[in-house]
């Protein structure tokens, strides 16, 4: 089977890995050919629900998804490589409740230097669905993760993939970023956040101390978004807080699932650049511009919010 890395900077991930396993939520994908292929069968399964809207179970369809799919839904039509190829910096798992398999998953080791947990390829199979089953692996993870001194856990995701971040909104994770994809996450020292949105104006703010601190104000004004922030969120911004980091994109995020504007300002327009990374709302709406046309130029079935005032140019005319 595969087994995470044995460097020293690899024993805290393994410790997790190992964790996890003794409390039943993931097990080891063995070497043996058709359960690698049945794993490999879930990782394309989740490509073509979210890029192509068709639940294909691959327990029961893996044929088919190899056959009809799998040239479509990777985007450049080449087949999947077995996930055992990289498992020196990500380990790929069966994902488990009540001891039985219900989905995929896979967690890196820290081989590449990185501070917090990945998780990556998480899919359920879809008679498992509606069980709370990845929310709950998600919180174990982060807890034992914590537990063996890591800060935290970090998933990516696609802007075009709306149902896994509705899901990860859900969850309250924080956005970290969308450099090449959304970043969520869950650190320590990050308190929870609360979100309320209506039809035209939305409030974001985090909970202290069991008491809610309003730190922002947005509201959707035709092609524009109004933004005030409280004179709580102007204090954050003039600590070293993750708060003050994180908060402006993980509700940036959160308006844009539901339709809102995200460009506030012609200036702040002009500087979406500096925030295509991570941070306001401009870089945000920026790179979903990207994102949609990239995804477009491979046929996928793009199906988002229309944000107001974004002009959804082709991939090469956007600046």
């Amino acid at each position: 089977m595969s087994a995470p890395g044995d460097g020293d900077a690899d024993r805290p991930m393994c410790a997790i890995h190992a964790a996890l396993v003794a409390d039943g939520v993931i097990a080891p994908l063995s070497m043996d050919d058709a359960q690698t292929r049945l794993w490999m069968d879930c990782e394309l399964a989740s490509l073509v629900e979210n890029r192509f809207f068709a639940r294909v179970d691959p327990a029961a369809r893996g044929a088919e998804l190899r056959s009809v799919w799998e040239p479509r839904a990777t985007r450049d039509g080449a087949q999947l490589g077995t996930p055992h190829a990289g498992a020196r910096y990500v380990v790929p798992y069966w994902l488990t409740q009540g001891g039985s398999r219900v989905g995929a998953v896979a967690l890196s080791t820290g081989a590449r230097g990185e501070r917090l947990m990945e998780v990556s390829s998480l899919y359920v199979l879809p008679a498992h669905r509606g069980r709370g089953v990845a929310g709950a692996a998600l919180r174990r993870a982060d807890g034992v993760a914590r537990a063996h001194g890591v800060p935290g856990l970090r998933v990516q995701t696609c802007w075009a993939w709306q149902p896994a971040v509705r899901f990860y909104l859900g969850l309250r994770m924080w956005v970290a970023g969308w450099a090449d994809a959304l970043v969520f996450t869950w650190r320590r020292g990050l308190p929870a956040y609360d979100i309320e949105i209506g039809a035209r104006e939305a409030t974001f703010g985090v909970v202290v101390d069991g008491r809610r601190e309003h730190l922002i104000r947005a509201s959707a004004e035709g092609d524009r978004l109004g933004w005030v922030e409280s004179p709580r969120m102007e204090a954050y911004r003039g600590e070293p807080s993750d708060v003050a980091c994180l908060g402006p994109g993980t509700f940036a995020v959160a308006l844009a699932t539901r339709g809102f504007p995200l460009v506030r300002s012609e200036g702040r327009w002009r500087e979406r650049h500096s925030s295509s990374d991570r941070g306001e709302p401009e870089g945000l709406a920026h790179k979903i511009e990207l994102f949609e046309a990239v995804d477009r130029s491979f046929g996928f079935d793009v199906r988002t919010p229309r944000i107001p005032g974004l002009l959804y140019r082709a991939y090469e005319d956007i600046d």
